[in-house]
């Protein structure tokens, strides 16, 4: 199934993706931007490698990434996403990558793996720890740099870690407590570029969680931050093959019925979908081969009108979650990438992982080059008068004035100083293969602040705390996340078991069953 890669696009600057309404724009062009995404985890078959939560996005991992890129373009997506980063660890290299292959990414600023790092299964208001606080805030500091951070989440399916029986406002203030916080920090810290905050929910309670993230639940109108900038969904909604029109697609209709009725305010991505089904096509023996229709119906108007795009679950198979033998022929409920890893006992350590595609890797790229973005201008573009302002607060949310916040007392991570604001990724090689020597980067910015700057001190303070290639000053270290139990995974309705979702620890989800 291997071919060479067809894309040879090298883009020297990214601009920044802004909102207006429920649409992304291009900040520079002011062209509407449709959102043609994939999940990226690229975790290898065996050794030390093969666990969730890893930050494989730096240079250490280069020969990782710099693998998948150029898949990546193939795909023809302009977005991925990443569910776990380590604040402490300097991505330049791997952000620089992505820019030059005109790509953007969604960060999420918890991990679903230690306590300390994501919002918890308690009762709010001890859901949300002190310390995620800072690493949101580290996080933010580290990605707001670059140009094409598109949105950062600040959880991902919190409403399946609640106990067995509780409903989403459990735990849902905390989440809302921390998109606040979040949101109050990068307006509180002067000149950093400004990547709007959003969150991810699992499709259970859907009226009730859409509706609650996009209020203002505490009646002040100085204090208008405790309501996302978007909206995530992950939802697995078209699973029968046999359905091949927008009109046979009784769950996907449904689904966008029910935001239709939201009148949302702000934009809504479908940060996985693509559900697996046995009723999906055998090819090139290959079973359950997605189509991905639903992909292509991305471009629909009527689908653009509630949706600004999506992210497919996902780029490669994880053999540590797969339920079929190597090499994934047979089909399988958790064997939901478009592609996966060989030879078997690949580590990306001592043996490197190489990437095949599947059949549905290209019938992947054949819908999203169908998908196109409506032909709108930031400048002209209306939203509406229904499609403005904050929705109605369901009753049983209680506000967060009603709690009193451990992260209240907890101090703000310290704003990046002037050379932190923007990172500028030198111009790609003739290979078209991105090189970072942030060395090299931090000693221009040196020459130009020593020419402007004529105090001792505040080069010395630069120089030790902003030059330093680790950049691990005042950064969370992993291992404040660590102390503590690990995160259960209880899923609290069987609504989101009858689709079969996906089972990975970093989105909260355990086994589900056949189809």
């Amino acid at each position: 199934m291997e071919e060479e890669s067809s894309s040879s696009s090298i883009h020297n600057h990214l601009a920044p993706i802004a909102i207006k309404g429920y649409k992304f724009f291009n900040s520079e062009t002011g062209a509407n931007v449709l959102i043609k995404g994939i999940a990226y985890y690229p975790r290898p078959n065996d050794g030390d490698l093969d666990m969730n939560n890893m930050d494989f996005f730096t240079e250490k991992y280069r020969h990782i990434w710099e693998r998948d890129i150029p898949q990546f373009q193939e795909l023809g997506v302009n977005s991925i996403r990443l569910y776990s980063v380590d604040p402490s660890n300097d991505h330049s290299a791997f952000m620089c990558a992505l820019n030059a292959a005109g790509i953007y990414a969604v960060v999420e600023l918890a991990s679903g793996h230690h306590p300390k790092s994501a919002i918890l299964s308690s009762e709010a208001p001890d859901c949300y720890p002190k310390h995620l606080k800072i690493r949101g805030e580290e996080i933010m500091r580290e990605f707001s740099m670059y140009s094409n951070t598109l949105a950062f989440s600040a959880g991902n399916e919190v409403n399946h870690a609640v106990p067995i029986g509780k409903k989403p406002q459990w735990n849902a203030p905390c989440l809302k407590k921390f998109v606040r916080d979040m949101r109050a920090y990068s307006r509180n810290c002067d000149g950093m570029r400004h990547v709007p905050v959003g969150l991810i929910m699992a499709d259970s309670d859907r009226d009730a969680n859409t509706l609650y993230y996009n209020c203002q639940m505490d009646d002040d109108d100085d204090d208008d931050l405790d309501h996302a900038e978007w909206y995530g969904l992950n939802t697995y909604v078209y699973c029968n093959a046999n359905h091949t029109s927008f009109d046979q697609a009784g769950g996907f209709k449904l689904l966008l019925d029910s935001f239709e009725s939201y009148n949302y305010s702000i934009p809504v991505l479908l940060t996985e979908f693509g559900c697996l089904s046995k009723s999906f096509a055998t090819i090139d023996s290959y079973q359950g081969q997605r189509s991905f229709n639903q992909a292509e119906w991305l471009g629909l108007p009527k689908v653009q009108n509630s949706f600004a795009g999506g992210f497919v679950f996902e780029y490669s198979i994880e053999s540590s979650n797969a339920r079929t033998p190597f090499p994934f022929k047979e089909f399988g409920p958790q064997n939901y990438g478009v592609g996966y890893l060989y030879p078997e006992n690949c580590d990306d350590v001592k043996i490197m992982c190489e990437y095949n595609r599947t059949p549905s890797f290209y019938n992947l790229k054949k819908a999203y080059a169908s998908a196109e973005a409506e032909h709108l201008i930031m400048d002209t573009f209306d939203p509406g008068e229904y499609r403005i302002g904050r929705t109605q607060c369901p009753s049983h949310f209680p506000p967060l004035s009603s709690f009193q916040w451990a992260a209240d007392r907890q101090m703000s991570a310290r704003c990046p100083r002037q050379s932190g604001l923007a990172f500028t990724c030198p111009n790609p090689q003739d290979t078209g293969v991105m090189r970072v020597d942030r060395g090299v980067t931090y000693l221009n910015t040196f020459l130009v602040l020593a020419a402007l700057v004529s105090t001792t001190y505040f080069v010395g303070n630069y120089v030790a705390g902003i030059m330093s290639p680790s950049r691990k000053k005042n950064a969370l270290p992993s291992e404040l996340c660590k102390e503590g139990q690990e995160v259960t995974d209880d899923v609290t309705s069987e609504e989101s078991r009858v689709f079969n979702p996906p089972r990975h620890t970093y989105s909260s989800l355990d086994s589900a069953s056949d189809l």
